[in-house]
């Protein structure tokens, strides 16, 4: 396998470490090339997308509830 290639397990890794912190350029571009070819991975992504923005809707309903108090 060459080195710009990565299994799903470091894809997986990447996408999760975005959230966190901004990925370096050649990691953005590994993930990427990975994204393009993996069926599955890019489903991960949807649904990490789907828990950021679920929990944004959480915080926003909680806050907004703590307020009316």
């Amino acid at each position: 396998m060459s080195r710009w290639m990565i299994h799903c397990r470091e894809a997986t890794r990447l996408v999760l470490l975005a959230e966190e912190t901004p990925l370096r350029w050649t990691d953005r571009l590994r993930l990427r090339a990975h994204l393009a070819v993996c069926k599955a991975c890019p489903r991960f992504v949807r649904q990490v997308a789907l828990m950021r923005s679920a929990m944004g809707h959480w915080r926003a309903y909680r806050d907004g509830d703590d307020a009316g108090r």
